[in-house]
């Protein structure tokens, strides 16, 4: 399959992420993560989008070939892979991204999960049999254009998914031992499986990437105990001192964005896009490379070639100095989204961008 990579912008994020300057700031679309998106301008079916890899391989090159920009290039089953490896079912439909039913969503049944608890085999768990063969697909179309999936939905957004949302707020206050003790085997569980993607997928490196989103409204006390702990857990117990270890979160982190670095972060991607990036730069920036966070609706989505412009200005002057910067969304391109408004922000980035 020819596809056309973007090799220089490719180069451009990678010396962003080690917080280094290139000649100016890159673009990083996470398209594997865009079904939202796709589905709408190419008009796919969702059942069959995460069940055929070549499906899914088609519409993310018709993205890349036509807007010459591409982020992460490979299989990926939206928030619904994780909480499967534990036996949430999982709902996949034609217009929507698959995700997972709770059900632990009783005290009793929790309680229950826990006490049976055996840990699942990392080889076989939930969907990752799909996961490995999709990998193997892309690979052979691919060759070294594709980075393995070494990503994860993380411990509390999984967590969250098996008892609901709700629970996990409330659980928290009222339980508190119960959903660490679910964070804890969750955590563990992924440190098996980490080990299985490096042996089957044999990555050149050991970066990786943790999705969370739900425990941006946690308070500050409980982000340090129910989230930073289980996080830098799973970073450390793969990444080396050259890992690019990338954390994701659309919620807000500006109350704990101190605690970011210490979780063994170094690159956080796409948080909360009603953030102030130049605090974000001020406070971490010498520590984490920054990524994100036009917002998705109200400029993308909604907006105008110019007021995108102008977004994508405002952020690259309050985070480009110095380098450590990459231009991404805040959450996931919507579907509707025009042609016009992309062209612009990469247009944009690279007139503002330059170092």
């Amino acid at each position: 399959m020819n596809v056309r990579i973007n090799e220089k912008n490719r180069e451009r994020i990678l010396i962003a992420q080690k917080l280094g300057r290139p000649d100016q700031v890159p673009v990083d679309f996470s398209l594997s993560d865009q079904f939202n998106y796709l589905h709408g301008w190419l008009n796919l079916d969702g059942r069959r989008f995460y069940l055929d890899p070549g499906y899914m391989l088609d519409a993310q090159v018709a993205f890349i070939h036509r807007f010459s920009i591409e982020g992460v290039l490979g299989p990926k089953f939206g928030m619904a892979m994780e909480p499967s490896y534990f036996g949430a079912p999982i709902i996949v439909t034609k217009d929507t991204s698959p995700w997972a039913r709770p059900f632990l969503d009783t005290i009793e049944k929790l309680e229950r999960f826990l006490l049976d608890y055996r840990e699942p085999d990392p080889y076989t768990a939930g969907n990752f049999p799909l996961l490995a063969n999709s990998y193997r697909f892309f690979k052979e179309k691919l060759g070294a254009l594709i980075n393995p999936p070494m990503g994860f939905l993380g411990p509390f957004d999984t967590a969250a998914s098996l008892v609901g949302h709700t629970n996990m707020y409330l659980w928290i206050k009222d339980r508190p031992e119960l959903i660490h003790d679910l964070l804890g085997k969750v955590s563990d569980f992924f440190i098996r499986n980490i080990e299985v993607r490096y042996e089957l997928f044999q990555p050149p490196n050991k970066n990786l990437s943790i999705a969370e989103d739900l425990c941006g409204f946690l308070s500050r006390e409980d982000f340090s105990s129910f989230e930073a702990p289980y996080v830098k857990k799973v970073f450390d117990s793969y990444c080396d001192r050259d890992s690019i270890r990338q954390y994701h979160c659309d919620g807000p982190l500006s109350h704990v964005a101190d605690l970011i670095p210490e979780m063994s972060v170094n690159v956080l991607l796409s948080f909360d896009p009603t953030a102030d990036m130049g605090e974000f730069k001020r406070r971490i920036g010498d520590r984490v490379c920054l990524k994100g966070n036009i917002h998705p609706l109200r400029y993308l989505r909604d907006g105008d070639p110019r007021s995108v412009r102008d977004e994508v200005k405002r952020l690259v002057e309050a985070a480009k100095a110095g380098g450590g910067y990459i231009m991404s969304t805040g959450g996931e391109l919507s579907d509707g989204t025009p042609d016009e408004n992309i062209d612009a922000l990469i247009e944009a980035t690279e007139e503002y961008g330059r170092y």
